[in-house]
């Protein structure tokens, strides 16, 4: 073997017989090859949750949102109540704003969706109750239905008190359709 300086080293045999430690470049190699691997590994799985975590997380299903003040809901006069319900939605929370109506009776309270079963539109109040001015269904104060070509009642929404607040828990539902479904 030569070296720079032009001096030459006869290579032994206990050189070659030897056993062979890590040199400073294959533990380098060995670091970088480790960081690299878990640098992969690290974006690999953040990609794939972002990807694809919100194909099976729960849609559309929102908390309970503030409707106001007991106090302030009028007896026995139909109230519309303008929500901000967030959602999850896939990436991010989504903010929408949804309109119900409230029926107070005395401690009762009834809080029906302003979205037509029939084909969406927003349901107005009428003298008799609700009613649909896109193709004329009509409701009685109750919720029921009494005429046009809606398949079924009011969508009545789940509500609570929370001290002095009125909370509802707002759904989206199937139109078209006889049954009362929950659209995820």
């Amino acid at each position: 073997m030569k070296l720079a300086g032009g001096t030459q080293y006869p290579i032994r045999r206990d050189d070659l017989e030897r056993p062979r430690f890590f040199e400073r470049r294959d533990l380098l190699i060995y670091m970088i090859g480790t960081i690299a691997s878990s640098i992969a590994s690290v974006l690999g799985i953040t990609i794939v949750r972002y990807t694809i975590g919100p194909a099976f997380s729960s849609s559309g299903v929102s908390g309970w949102t503030n409707a106001g003040l007991l106090e302030d809901i009028p007896e026995h006069k139909p109230l519309k109540r303008s929500l901000v319900v967030s959602q999850e939605a896939g990436w991010g929370r989504v903010n929408l704003q949804k309109l119900v109506w409230i029926i107070r009776s005395g401690n009762d309270f009834t809080v029906f969706s302003a979205v037509c079963p029939h084909l969406g539109c927003t349901i107005n109040e009428a003298a008799e109750g609700f009613i649909c001015p896109c193709h004329g269904s009509a409701w009685d104060a109750q919720g029921k239905k009494i005429g046009g070509p809606a398949p079924r009642n009011l969508d009545v929404l789940e509500h609570r008190r929370n001290g002095d607040i009125l909370e509802v828990r707002y759904q989206s539902f199937k139109q078209g359709v006889a049954g009362q479904e929950v659209v995820n």
